[in-house]
């Protein structure tokens, strides 16, 4: 049977699941949680409803995998699974902090919650953003969402507040930079950066077109349409904003899995050779 969970993203998140002795009083045997983490997996990367979800594949029905998403997103697994995976890569050397790149995009909401609000951008409707600190190459640090009619600088303070945390093994760490545009270059937002240690390059408002950010800044919108590669996110389908965090959280381990399992792959390439040498 075929994954859709790779062996880094698996052992990140296998060590921070909830723990379910077996019951003395038997009864159905409980669904492997990997294979529940493949059709959670797939659901995000479709777009389905859980109900929708092909029992025939083996992963659990979609009541199953709802219900351990849930359970999973309130233990704040992917938090947890999304700062070991930044670890493991910034120990190997893959984070690029020569720059931080901070933007923001908006999606539409079917169904409404706190979190999400009428986008000033989209007639009014309800939607929600999508706000995303990225390393120089455009490797996630930071993803969080929020109603869409926050302004993009009001969720800087709490955006920096968790590259710290994300970035925080060993001793702190913190990028040499952060790059953004207008919609962040408030003089509060710039002096906060500074306050951080962080030298910006946030874009000051009514500066004019042309500034040359966007040659630098495409990393931050090669990850936007990375996320959207996962169809579930495309549009927001959840009640509640936690739900909607964790689908973005869990993408954005998926993200980074496949950034560390590529350079594996690529070390494991390379070993014949220099062995040979």
């Amino acid at each position: 049977m075929s994954t859709l969970v790779s062996d880094e993203l698996w052992d990140a998140i296998a060590p921070r699941l909830p723990e379910h002795p077996t019951s003395p009083k038997g009864g159905r045997p409980r669904v492997g949680d990997r294979l529940c983490l493949n059709g959670i997996v797939f659901v995000l990367r479709e777009g389905l409803r859980w109900q929708s979800l092909p029992v025939e594949l083996g992963w659990g029905s979609g009541s199953t995998c709802h219900r351990r998403f849930a359970e999973w997103t309130a233990a704040g697994v992917w938090e947890d699974a999304h700062v070991a995976l930044v670890t493991q890569l910034g120990r190997r050397g893959l984070l690029n902090l020569e720059r931080a790149v901070v933007d923001s995009c908006s999606v539409r909401a079917l169904r409404g919650g706190d979190h999400t609000g009428p986008n000033p951008t989209d007639r009014a409707k309800k939607g929600c953003k999508r706000h995303l600190i990225t390393d120089a190459d455009g490797l996630p640090l930071v993803a969080r969402t929020g109603p869409a009619n926050r302004r993009d600088e009001q969720w800087l303070p709490c955006l920096l507040w968790w590259l710290w945390v994300v970035l925080g093994y060993g001793r702190r760490r913190r990028p040499a930079a952060l790059q953004g545009d207008r919609g962040y270059g408030f003089p509060g937002s710039i002096a906060l950066v500074l306050a951080w240690g962080i030298r910006s390059l946030l874009a000051p408002r009514g500066s004019p077109h042309g500034s040359g950010l966007g040659r630098t800044r495409f990393v931050v919108e090669r990850t936007h349409s990375w996320f959207g590669h996962y169809r579930r996110l495309l549009i927001c389908y959840e009640v509640t904003g936690a739900h909607y965090q964790g689908f973005y959280q869990l993408a954005a381990c998926a993200l980074c899995a496949d950034r560390l399992r590529s350079a594996c792959q690529a070390a494991a390439d390379w070993q014949p050779f220099a062995m040979a040498a």
